[in-house]
């Protein structure tokens, strides 16, 4: 049985590393690509986003 819940901002460094690995996967990232400043700019979009509720994880 799985438990579900919201996520919230002290989850961000895991969906910033889910993020990237997606990227990873679907190729929009290639090998061991800086991914230094796409993580930065995720951070500052899911800090502002998530306590709004605009984005939901």
């Amino acid at each position: 049985m799985f438990n579900l819940r919201q996520a919230n901002l002290q989850d961000l460094e895991a969906l910033i590393g889910l993020r990237l690995e997606l990227l990873r996967e679907a190729g929009d990232i290639k090998g061991d690509s800086d991914t230094t400043n796409l993580a930065e700019a995720t951070r500052k979009y899911l800090g502002e986003k998530m306590p709004s509720g605009e984005f939901l994880a």
